[in-house]
């Protein structure tokens, strides 16, 4: 086995088991009855997510993207929502936390099936006739099964049985999730470093499009449907900022196609700009309706 292809089968299936396992360890029953309790912003964020987004991206790729690789490598990556950083914009942010992991913890489930739905559809309509690979669809779903639904299963029983200790897990991992993502990039932008040069403005213009506009439309859906600042906060992150490492799993392990791939790598620079961003105006943002309540509150009281 060379490198590449121990990269793609080995390094890249591990560094995702570690990743939701990660997610696990933060998660409680409490999360999943979040459910329940606020179905109208679980609603909202799943919508987003799984429907909206997929179709802004298919959007984009017809409008802008340069080559069918692209055009797929975007489509794919708007597939695979949030995860982790999502999460870990939006206790940043003092968005709504539980919110957030609500919602990742509920796509890590559905994700099992839409995603090889969502790259069936992709891979059919902007690749020529006889030029797709075939995909594995019973297959890549088991393969995603295993790499999510169980590791953030254990997570789950970790927590519940040793909860001081998975608190302590959980900062190693994230530690060991920072540092995989970047070897990822790494990897991924030499893996495709021809096309990647080719067609570098041209990827940029549709990560950007599709970063840009996946965040107003997070952003949007949360005031549209009178959801609470903090609510409307996570739900941005959520709607916004993709999981490149499931991405990596379905383009590089899955498609086994480095060019599919330049889409998350340049996406991912761009991604951490445009948060940090949205997250300075978050705080402001929450400021302000904070003392706009305590001023209601007060002229009440007077």
């Amino acid at each position: 086995m060379d490198l590449v292809s121990f990269f793609y089968t080995q390094v890249i299936p591990v560094g995702l088991w570690i990743v939701m396992l990660g997610l696990g360890l933060a998660l409680t029953p409490k999360d999943i009855k979040n459910v329940f309790v606020m179905p109208k912003a679980v609603s909202v964020g799943l919508v987003g997510q799984l429907i909206l987004l997929p179709i802004l991206a298919f959007v984009l790729a017809s409008v802008i993207a340069p080559t069918p690789a692209i055009a797929v490598g975007a489509i794919v990556l708007a597939a695979c929502p949030g995860g982790v950083t999502s999460n870990a914009y939006s206790f940043a942010s003092r968005g709504d936390v539980a919110l957030s992991v609500t919602l990742t913890a509920v796509t890590s489930f559905i994700t099992i099936f839409s995603v090889p739905f969502v790259t069936y559809l992709a891979l059919d309509y902007f690749l020529a006739a006889g030029t797709a690979p075939e995909l594995p669809i019973l297959e890549m779903m088991y393969l995603l099964a295993k790499l999510t639904v169980i590791p953030v299963a254990i997570g789950m029983v970790i927590r519940q049985i040793w909860s001081e200790k998975a608190r302590k897990i959980i900062e190693a991992l994230r530690t060991a999730t920072f540092l995989f993502l970047l070897v990822l990039i790494i990897t991924g932008s030499l893996l495709a470093i021809d096309v990647l040069r080719e067609y570098f403005l041209q990827t940029a213009a549709v990560a950007l499009s599709l970063n840009l506009l996946s965040m107003a439309m997070g952003f949007g859906l949360g005031r549209l449907f009178q959801l609470s600042v903090p609510q409307s906060i996570s739900i941005t992150f959520e709607v916004g900022v993709q999981n490149i490492t499931l991405a990596s799993l379905v383009v590089l392990t899955v498609l086994q196609n480095e060019d599919y791939f330049i889409v998350a790598v340049v996406y991912a620079a761009i991604m951490k700009l445009t948060a940090l961003t949205f997250m300075y105006f978050a705080r402001q943002w929450l400021a302000r309706d904070e003392l706009a309540a305590q001023e209601r509150a007060n002229a009440a009281a007077a």
